[in-house]
């Protein structure tokens, strides 16, 4: 190993004090070492960064102090090939590498590595803590999935299970998952899972099937709580739910913070790490300011779902009467004409009339004749059933459909329709059965020239059309009673 020489020892004579002021005061830790792995100069920072004080680093192993366990044999193996070839590939190059403190602590150091110009034997390194840049780097690409991943969710449940992997593998921890309350439930509910390859699929599965309630786990305490909380090792406290799963799947350390949305809980982010320990202080405010984005960001989401929602039902419901418009109608007629031709069970369409009401509105106006056609719808969908659907087809004509409803019954509900019309206005209908193979254009067809016969044999009546097996259409007429 060689013997260590006594601090500054290495340096020249006559730049010891210039040179010593320098290093002392420079803000990225100073290491030097001999041939034989000792360390033989240790500044101040390099106390501050690694725990060690110069008295208790000097003289020992540098690999020993710093180096990571798992990293150790690679060191030595360069340092003895250096030794033999004069040759080193990592010398003069600026690199990133792990290091552990006193503590035991890992973290991410920038370093350039070179050697004594004088003398070759000897190595010197500048170090600087990178923690704080690595976990900011993290954060802005954390921020910017943020913003890509709700910018394109059309749920917030949807946008959760995208930023729990981007987040998971950004933090670089092990599984996460979203909890959220059901609505009108007490409990928590977990929604979303990630985890990475290395995580037990046992874990994930007990985690989607648990339920919590306030103050129970880590969600629980933050539902309670309203901030961030941790465990240093969720596998140690058997009284915590998941904990043997947690040690099967070797994750120990949690942080859970909450997402508030309008001031109000919304949910909870839980992390899970494979190490031992509480997370650094700025790994949970990176991410409890995650958090505080998601909250905001979940708060434009709702209001954008709402706003589509009242959108999509504009977009298919008439302005006047609120009643289906013609295009949700007819979705809703090939929907229906489909799960008619797998069941087999009846479908009746009709089409309907209000009759002479040019001459009621040339009689008492036309905002007389709206507030009538509103009345209408009214009154006609209360002698409907639920899976009924009555649509306003275009000016004042209308268009039902009646699902799993055989002609008969077909036929009476048409009459309690047309009884219904209100201010002792009449109507006309046709009434088409769905024979099975139709297109949804032909039964509407079929419905309105039977709509067409009801008008020509006098109007204020029910005129059924009737297919035979060529599909020629029959007309056959009810009373005009409308009983």
């Amino acid at each position: 190993m060689g013997a260590a020489r006594g601090e500054s020892d290495w340096l020249h004579e006559d730049s010891i004090g210039d040179v010593r002021s320098v290093l002392d005061h420079a803000h990225e830790a100073f290491i030097a070492m001999d041939a034989g792995g000792l360390v033989i100069d240790w500044n101040r920072q390099a106390q501050r960064t690694f725990g060690w004080s110069s008295e208790e680093a000097i003289g020992q192993v540098l690999a020993d102090l710093i180096i990571p366990p798992r990293d150790r044999d690679a060191h030595a193996e360069g340092l003895r090939r250096y030794l033999d070839s004069g040759r080193a590939r990592i010398l003069d190059k600026r690199l990133e590498l792990s290091a552990i403190d006193r503590t035991g602590r890992e973290f991410p150091v920038e370093l350039t590595i070179s050697h004594h110009d004088a003398a070759p034997e000897y190595f010197f390194a500048f170090l600087v803590d990178i923690s704080q840049r690595r976990l900011s780097e993290r954060l802005l690409r954390a921020q910017l999935a943020i913003t890509r991943v709700f910018s394109q969710a059309l749920s917030s449940d949807q946008a959760m299970r995208e930023l729990l992997a981007t987040l998971g593998e950004a933090m670089e921890w092990q599984l996460g998952a979203w909890w959220s309350q059901a609505e009108g439930s007490e409990v928590l509910r977990c929604r979303s899972v990630w985890r990475s390859e290395a995580a037990a699929l046992e874990f994930e599965q007990i985690t989607l099937a648990l339920e919590l309630v306030q103050g129970v786990a880590l969600p629980g305490r933050v539902w309670a709580s309203g901030q961030p909380e941790w465990t240093v090792d969720l596998a140690a406290d058997p009284s915590v739910p998941r904990a043997q799963v947690a040690l099967r799947a070797g994750l120990h350390a949690s942080l859970c913070v909450p997402v508030l949305v309008k001031g109000e809980f919304h949910g909870a982010i839980e992390f899970f790490s494979g190490q031992v320990g509480e997370p650094a202080r700025a790994t949970r405010e990176i991410l409890g300011t995650i958090a505080e984005q998601i909250g905001s960001f979940m708060s434009v989401l709702d209001e954008r779902s709402d706003l589509l929602m009242k959108l999509q039902r504009l977009a298919l419901t008439d302005d006047l009467t609120g009643l289906a418009n013609r295009r949700a109608w007819q979705d809703n007629l090939e929907r229906e004409i489909a799960a008619a031709r797998r069941s087999t069970e009846p479908l009746c369409v009709a089409m309907l009339d209000l009759d002479h009401f040019k001459r009621y509105n040339d009689a008492h106006g036309h905002q007389a004749g709206d507030r009538l056609l509103i009345e209408l719808a009214h009154a006609w969908r209360t002698q409907l059933r639920a899976s009924d659907i009555l649509a306003r087809y275009g000016g004042e004509e209308f268009a039902l459909l009646l699902p799993a409803s055989p002609i008969e019954a077909a036929s009476k509900v048409l009459a309690r329709v047309r009884t219904a019309t209100p201010e002792g206005q009449t109507c006309s209908a046709g009434l088409a059965t769905f024979n099975g193979s139709e297109s949804p254009e032909q039964l509407i067809g079929r419905a309105d020239a039977a709509l067409y016969e009801a008008k020509a044999r006098g109007r204020n009546r029910t005129v059924i059309a009737k297919a035979d097996r060529s599909h020629r259409t029959r007309l056959g007429e009810e009373d005009s009673s409308g009983s």
